[in-house]
């Protein structure tokens, strides 16, 4: 018995080094994880035990010429923490005990009250962590329930994703996915299935990897290829992974993980009318251009202004303010008439979105009507016709008139 119990600690000081952040440095880590009490009887409740650490320190930068060092804290921001019991372990408290940044260097202890099942056996609850903008990190712990110390040397994948920033509804996107082997023994048979629960995201082609054996220690990367809808709305997205992989012992090994995606539409805005009041505009006029804009994007926009560049008095600005995805919104302009011909201008559109600041430009031109002067001449030459008559009638015909 003293030689499990030697075994039993070299096994879990050895796991205790593990972290299940990838290949990639995550800046948060678990440093160390304890169970207590070490050997739990089926159906007991014990404690567990995980320190998580911001493993990132201070980076400086110097400049050529002039030696001028800059040092920069990197804070990962946890937003969640969750010990998934894997339908073995149950959790009684503890989950979503932490939120908030941690600075370098600084750790966090974390306890989960936990529940042990009624079959003995090693069982493996996960420790999830969500970090912004960063990788997630994933932390099996090996619980013991009365079982000989040498089943801790079982193989044990990891799965983590890389982060590629915010996902554009309609696009079709990659992600690297990144399998490690954090056992102490072979995986073998492993199959990685992406499942299809999910009506507005899909695998492009294939949905299922296979990989025949990973060494401990060893990881593999490979490629998804997914597809979304553009009925996507802005949300985090779980997409679930089914993994099943085969022990040393040819037990057959099931759990679960997922991909997360960060969804985020563009605003995207285009000219839906244009029209004038009166209709039509005849020079020296006031007028009143309005101008609808449609939003065709997947997201909604705001701070939304509209700007013309007419050589004509009057307000040549508009707010529209926020304009929603297939919606519309009026920019109206009151404007001083000008001379009669047509105007080339120009119509700039401003708006915000979750991406930024965007900035578009339209060319347009505006028809005004030469006034009608036709009436007014003609009407001169007849006034003008008639006092010359009246003059003849009465300087010419009344004198003929008279002498004879």
């Amino acid at each position: 018995m003293i030689q499990y119990v030697c075994v039993f600690c070299i096994c879990i000081a050895a796991l205790a080094g593990i972290a299940a952040g990838g290949l990639y440095e995550p800046t948060v880590m678990a440093t160390g994880s304890t169970v207590t009490p070490t050997v739990l009887m089926p159906g007991d409740t014990g404690m567990i035990t995980v320190v998580l650490k911001n493993t990132a320190q201070t980076s400086t930068a110097t400049e050529s010429d002039v030696q001028i060092t800059t040092q920069t804290d990197l804070n990962p921001t946890i937003t969640s923490v969750f010990l998934d019991g894997r339908n073995d372990i149950r959790v009684l408290g503890g989950n979503s005990q932490f939120t908030g940044d941690l600075g370098p260097g600084q750790e966090v202890t974390l306890s989960f009250l936990i529940k042990a099942p009624e079959e003995a056996g090693i069982y493996f609850p996960v420790l999830r962590v969500r970090v912004r903008g960063a990788e997630g990190l994933t932390y099996p712990v090996p619980v013991n329930v009365n079982m000989p110390i040498a089943t801790l040397s079982t193989a044990m994948l990891v799965v983590t994703q890389d982060d590629t920033g915010y996902v554009v509804p309609g696009e079709t996107l990659n992600r690297n996915i990144t399998v490690t082997n954090s056992g102490r023994s072979p995986a073998s048979d492993i199959r990685i299935r992406i499942a299809d629960d999910n009506p507005y995201v899909g695998p492009v082609q294939t949905g299922t990897f296979y990989l025949d054996t990973l060494a401990p220690g060893a990881s593999e990367e490979f490629t998804v290829s997914l597809v979304t809808s553009r009925s996507l709305e802005n949300s985090v997205q779980e997409i679930p992974l089914e993994i099943t992989y085969a022990v040393v012992d040819g037990l057959p090994v099931a759990l679960k993980d997922s991909l997360t995606l960060d969804v985020h539409g563009h605003a995207e805005l285009s000219i839906a009318s244009v029209r004038t009041e009166p209709a039509k505009i005849s020079g020296g006029e006031p007028f009143e251009m309005t101008i609808r804009l449609e939003n065709t994007g997947t997201d909604e926009a705001i701070s939304t202004t509209a700007e013309i560049d007419l050589p004509f008095g009057g307000t040549k600005e508009a707010f529209i303010g926020k304009i929603k995805p297939n919606n519309d919104g009026p920019a109206v302009f009151s404007l001083d008439g000008g001379n009669g011909g047509d105007y080339p201008y120009t119509l700039t559109v401003t708006w915000e979105d979750d991406w930024g600041l965007h900035t578009e430009s339209f060319d347009l031109t505006l028809p005004v009507k030469t006034q009608n002067t036709t009436a007014g001449v003609i009407g001169f030459i007849i006034v003008l016709i008639l006092a010359a008559g009246g003059a003849y009638y009465f300087l010419i015909y009344r004198k003929k008139t008279g002498q004879e």
